[in-house]
């Protein structure tokens, strides 16, 4: 648009050349330096201007705006927040915002979307990196780029613990793109910024927001209590998405493990968005308002967009890799317009917060097809209704119609209950049971219910927190065509000290202190031991009461076996899940009992699944001159140190726990799967270690407190898979 007559000529130096936009907030204007840099200079109202609260925003966002670098995000170059009409200058971005461009030409292709979220998680880790919370990235405020895109307008962002500056309970943002806590009660964290992110990403996908568009209550009672719409939303995005979109923030993935699932995507699918002419967006009919949510909302100004109209025609849809099928479409939406979806859980709860991929070029995702190379077509539809025996892609891999039955003993097994709903519910016609641990026989703790009936075919697979021994491979296995099963590691099983001691936060014991404090030798909290590797804590003198579970318990299968391997000169016992007696600790109920007796008893200390330590404080290990706390992050650390051996349709790691790894969390073990190679249904349960291996699989993993395998571990399992299915 051209100047108006009311329009200035020139701000801070910088020549005025025609209107971007305007909005409630102000005008932003094309410009130029004197030196010919174009630029987009935004000017505040002067009605605005002259409002203490809102030039103190303004305020806020050019030092906000200011802290944040980065490949996607339109740097400040200059401003004056106190100048009487306060101005910002930053680098103009040739390129319709993402609201714009959809729609102008309608959603975004599933590579383009991929590609889109890769960008704006690379902006966040920015913007967070320097201590600052967006709160209000939607799309119209992502700058379409040729390469790539920009995240701009820092008017409402804050740094993190900081100050708000509207009322206590009113909720600041953009309703249809807020987090539910925005809503209930005006905060907001880093978890915040990935929820918006998951709903910029659908409406990118499918057009419309996950949450609706009308008003700002109808709006807010849906993203507070219902599940989002994602009717239309191509498969392959559905675990991108919905892990962004949990109602409570920190079961959404975080803007680290976003990156590397959307990095894997980027380096194999190289897709440039198209822009292009921009068309008014279709009216849609609002619907009723629903209750109140518990905070009014304050909706953000609409600001206008520092945009250049697209002259580059729109390039030819992208080309999908052959190895890479093209998913079957998803059927519409049933819900009447206008009308609230049901309350209900979400579909597929699976946090997303992926880990890394090896970098194993087409084995990427292992595709289940009938010899001939994938075309990137969709196969013919089954009565199952999924493609043929082709595969959705990023990670979501459907093996031929089938069903199997799993049963786990192992720590993994609530995680391997999610993989199995998940793959379920992706894959109508992969029928999956899921059979929790069973009791462990007199003679031999290894030998469950569960694994009997695996021996005995009445299992399709089974989950264990140790490799099997190549007899067991074969007692297991005699049914199998091969004639024994086949064990892929599919999960890092991390394993918590934990301790309760009035006064004492942090506490950092290795592993020597351990044995000693679970075989009785030490006996006190100020042991000098203790007080050797804590020398600024004061200990109380009081007893340490040593809390174990009774039965089998595989959290202290991987405790025993560290300080095995850790400290055996000092733990001379045998490896097992089931604790051996002459360690002289006093047996707890059942393994899921130790948190709460340790919570109830002071001066204790015990060991629990990283996922069961809830408030209890955790308990700092040190191998070397380091020490780390247990998290998924240092499991991960841990278990990238193990060496994976293939050995036919089994897949073994084997860490040294005496090595030194800073940064690392030692007391892990890793979660293995074991079934028959091939026959039967085996199809159907490696499709499920296939998915679990996956991005994001391993994210479900992540946010249930399980750490992630190592990328060469998965290259070795997906290899191993290959190897399988060419059975």
């Amino acid at each position: 648009m051209t100047l108006s007559e009311h329009d200035p000529r020139e701000i801070g130096g910088y020549l005025l050349e025609g209107r971007l936009g305007a909005g409630g907030m102000g005008v932003v204007y094309r410009a130029r330096s004197v030196s010919g840099r174009q630029v987009a200079v935004k000017v505040i109202r002067p009605e605005l201007a002259a409002d203490a609260e809102f030039r103190a925003r303004f305020r806020q966002e050019v030092t906000a705006a200011r802290k944040v670098s980065g490949a996607f995000t339109a740097p400040v170059l200059d401003a004056d927040p106190d100048a009487p009409a306060p101005w910002l200058a930053t680098l103009f971005v040739p390129g319709p915002s993402l609201g714009e461009r959809v729609s102008g030409q309608g959603p975004l292709t599933p590579p383009e979307v991929r590609r889109l979220a890769a960008g704006l998680a690379e902006a966040l880790q920015e913007i967070h990196r320097v201590g600052l919370i967006h709160r209000d990235l939607k799309p119209g405020n992502v700058l379409l780029a040729e390469d790539g895109p920009r995240v701009i307008d820092f008017g409402i962002a804050r740094s993190a613990g900081e100050t708000q500056l509207t009322s206590t309970g009113v909720a600041v943002g953009t309703p249809p793109f807020m987090a539910p806590e925005q809503f209930r009660n005006g905060t907001a964290t880093t978890a915040t910024d990935v929820f918006a992110l998951g709903s910029v990403l659908a409406f990118a996908a499918t057009g419309r927001g996950p949450f609706g568009a009308d008003s700002s209550h109808a709006v807010g009672f849906r993203v507070v209590y219902e599940e989002p719409d994602l009717a239309g939303l191509a498969p392959e995005l559905y675990p991108l998405i919905i892990g962004c979109l949990a109602k409570e923030a920190e079961q959404r993935p975080t803007v680290d493990g976003l990156l590397r699932m959307t990095g894997e995507a980027a380096r194999e699918r190289t897709v440039q968005l198209r822009t292009g002419p921009v068309a008014p967006a279709p009216a849609s009919a609002p619907a009723p308002a629903p209750a109140t949510v518990p905070a009014p909302v304050v909706p953000t100004p609409t600001a206008p967009n520092p945009v250049a109209p697209a002259s580059v025609p729109p390039p030819a849809p992208p080309t999908v890799p052959p190895y890479l099928p093209t998913a079957p479409s998803v059927a519409p939406s049933t819900t009447p317009a206008g009308r609230s979806r049901p309350r209900k859980a979400l579909l597929i709860g699976a946090a997303v917060a992926a880990a890394v991929i090896a970098a194993a070029g087409t084995l990427g995702y292992l595709t289940w097809h009938s010899g001939a190379p994938e075309t990137g077509q969709a196969g013919q539809a089954g009565q199952s209704g999924q493609t043929g025996p082709s595969a959705v892609a990023s990670g979501v891999s459907c093996a031929p119609a089938g069903q199997a039955t799993i049963g786990v003993d192992g720590m993994e097994g609530a995680l391997v209950e999610r993989w199995t709903a998940d793959l379920g519910k992706a894959c109508p016609g992969n029928r999956l049971t899921y059979k929790g641990p069973a009791a462990p026989s007199a003679d031999d703790p290894f030998k469950t219910a569960n694994a009997t009936l695996l021996a005995d075919g009445g299992l399709d697979a089974a989950g264990f927190d140790t490799t099997l021994t190549d007899q067991q491979a074969v007692t297991y296995g005699k049914h199998c065509a091969t004639g024994q099963v086949s064990q892929l590691p599919v999960t890092v099983a991390p394993v918590a000290v934990v301790f309760n001691v009035p006064g004492v936060v942090d506490l950092v014991l290795d592993a020597p202190t351990l044995a000693k404090i679970f075989r009785k030798q030490i006996q006190s909290w100020n042991d000098p031991a203790i007080r050797a590797l804590n020398p600024a804590t004061v200990l109380p003198g009081s007893p340490i009461d040593v809390r174990i579970p009774a039965g089998l318990s595989w959290s202290a299968y991987v405790f025993s076996q560290y300080l095995g391997k850790a400290a055996p000169a000092d733990w001379p016992y045998e490896v097992g899940a089931v604790w051996d007696s002459e360690a002289k600790a006093r047996p707890g109920a059942t393994e899921a009992s130790i948190p709460g007796a340790v919570a109830g008893a002071q001066g204790s200390i015990g060991f629990v699944p990283l996922r069961d330590v809830g408030n209890l404080h955790a308990a700092r290990v040190r191998t070397g001159d380091s020490d780390a706390a247990p998290s998924t992050a240092t499991a991960g650390t841990m278990a990238a140190i193990g060496t994976a051996e293939t050995s036919g349709g089994k897949v073994s790691v084997k860490l040294d726990y005496q090595k030194p790894v800073k940064g690392g969390y030692p007391v892990v073990g890793f979660g293995y799967l074991a079934f028959c190679g091939s026959g039967g249904n085996s199809a159907v349960v490696a499709g499920l270690a296939s998915y679990a291996v996956s991005g994001p699989g391993q994210a479900s993993g992540e946010s249930m407190k399980y750490g992630t395998l190592p990328p060469a571990v998965v290259q070795q399992v997906q290899g191993a898979l290959a190897g399988l299915h060419a059975q």
